[in-house]
């Protein structure tokens, strides 16, 4: 059974499991909204999204019982879903909810170019395809940014204060019978944009820590960029 992890007070994470394989799924609590990292493959993550509370937990008693009667939507945490990328592990529960497999409560998604088309259309929910950095303010900092990797097209990150969620992103492409690889241009590129953000946690999904110290992730990317060879353009992982 996967387990649900407290972060700091405003993140926890469902962690990932292996059968099915699903990916963590991480939870931050805005003043106005969830911001919410990938939704797993798994019937335990549609049940962590689905039990995130509406109501704010600093609302007393009796305005949490006056919202629920009057069903002010205004005072109720709206669930915002940002997927890393299109694999299954991290986005098949959206696409479950799409066919009417499970019912997933969210309000907006937000999506990289391939995992929109993995998607489709998402009947009445609003579904924004990111292509340049979003940023918001919402008792933390959020911004979701396009991620440039080897691994996946169209990869998003999450930074929320100082922590940047990766999904997969630090990860090769993945070979399917070949070797797997990291791409020259795009490796020079994401080591580029990671040295730039002034988070200091970096937090890989599917591993046993979640959370890495940016240094020692980007030495890993150069160690392996720095074996690039002449008229290469991949990297053996």
């Amino acid at each position: 059974m996967a387990k649900i992890v407290k972060l700091t007070d405003r993140i926890q994470y469902l962690q990932m499991s292996y059968e099915p394989l699903s990916a963590d799924v991480i939870a931050v609590r805005g003043n106005r909204a969830w911001w919410i990292f990938d939704v797993g493959a798994c019937n335990e993550a549609v049940q962590f999204i689905n039990e995130l509370p509406r109501i704010p937990a600093d609302c007393d008693a009796d305005e949490k019982a006056a919202n629920l009667a009057k069903c002010d939507y205004s005072a109720r945490l709206a669930k915002n879903i940002v997927i890393s990328h299109f694999h299954r592990d991290h986005l098949l529960n959206v696409v479950r909810h799409c066919g009417g497999e499970v019912s997933l409560d969210f309000d907006a998604l937000y999506v990289g170019s391939h995992a929109s088309k993995v998607v489709g259309e998402i009947e009445g929910r609003e579904k924004i395809t990111v292509a340049t950095p979003l940023s918001f303010e919402d008792g933390v900092h959020i911004e979701i940014l396009p991620m440039p990797n080897s691994h996946a097209k169209g990869s998003l990150a999450l930074v929320v204060d100082d922590y940047v969620f990766l999904g997969d992103a630090t990860y090769p492409m993945v070979g399917h019978g070949e070797p797997d690889v990291y791409n020259v241009q795009i490796l020079e590129q994401q080591i580029k944009l990671l040295k730039s953000l002034s988070a200091t946690r970096f937090c890989l999904s599917h591993k046993r820590g979640l959370v890495r110290d940016k240094i020692s992730v980007i030495q890993f990317l150069e160690s392996v960029y720095a074996r690039r060879q002449k008229n290469e353009n991949f990297i053996l992982a």
